[in-house]
């Protein structure tokens, strides 16, 4: 089973920064998860929400900021004061900093972006270029268009759909994901269905599923034969998966 930082070790530090992906290599997590959205320029920038305001104290949208200025604003200090020096990374600072060693689920957030999925797709897609074949990377998203384009034009990245219950509900997830170009399906916790996990292997589609939190539930999904987790605290959990390593 594999275990995935959620947004980097974002149970022990502040969400989607350099300090939680450092982090996340300290509790030795096969994956960190992170979440991608373009500022006005378009660069790829390393934040979950399309509002700055939860995570940076700053009213605005991520869109309608330069990504240097986005850059400026503290990503930390309402995680502790000892994080007050975190920003929201480029992506491409996140690829340059992390050891080709550890493998990156990268979600495409395109909500709230008037902008084309394409430009995603072409700067995320830019980038990734430069780590194809050194790295284990997984692109997913909640837009399945946006999922299908990307596979159009770069054919080789793995694709993860992830399961949306107003729109999927009834769909089966080798259907979702085949309809995607997709090998990877995801949903949370409160949502997976064994039956799910039997007909997602059936097709050699894995699953992954986040919101796991203790031990408790990440042992029943193993017994489900899920295949990995995405949690905010990967150190725990390793520590009960694997007592004596």
């Amino acid at each position: 089973m594999l275990l995935i930082a959620h947004r980097g070790s974002s149970g022990t530090a502040p969400e989607n920064t350099l300090a939680a992906f450092r982090q996340a290599l300290r509790d030795r997590a096969d994956m960190i998860e992170l979440d991608v959205r373009l500022s006005a320029d378009g660069e790829p920038v390393v934040i979950h929400d399309r509002r700055l305001y939860r995570t940076t104290g700053v009213r605005g949208n991520v869109r309608e900021w330069a990504v240097t200025e986005l850059e400026e604003l503290n990503a930390g200090a309402r995680f502790g004061r000892a994080y007050a020096g975190e920003r929201i990374p480029r992506l491409a600072t996140v690829l340059q900093t992390l050891p080709p060693t550890i493998g990156l689920n990268m979600e495409a957030k395109t909500d709230g972006d008037r902008r084309r999925a394409g430009l995603m797709v072409e700067r995320l897609g830019g980038l990734l270029r430069s780590t194809a074949g050194r790295r284990d990377i997984l692109v997913s998203s909640f837009d399945h268009a946006f999922l299908r384009q990307f596979h159009r034009r770069f054919p080789d990245v793995t694709i993860g759909v992830l399961y949306y219950a107003v729109r999927d509900f009834g769909r089966s997830p080798a259907r979702l994901a085949r309809r995607a170009g997709g090998t990877v399906f995801i949903c949370s916790r409160a949502q997976v269905r064994t039956r799910w996990i039997q007909m997602a292997h059936a097709e050699n589609i894995s699953v992954l599923v986040y919101g796991v939190k203790s031990v408790r539930q990440m042992i029943a999904l193993r017994n489900r034969r899920v295949d990995g987790v995405i949690t905010d605290y990967p150190a725990r959990l390793r520590r009960a998966l694997h007592p004596r390593a």
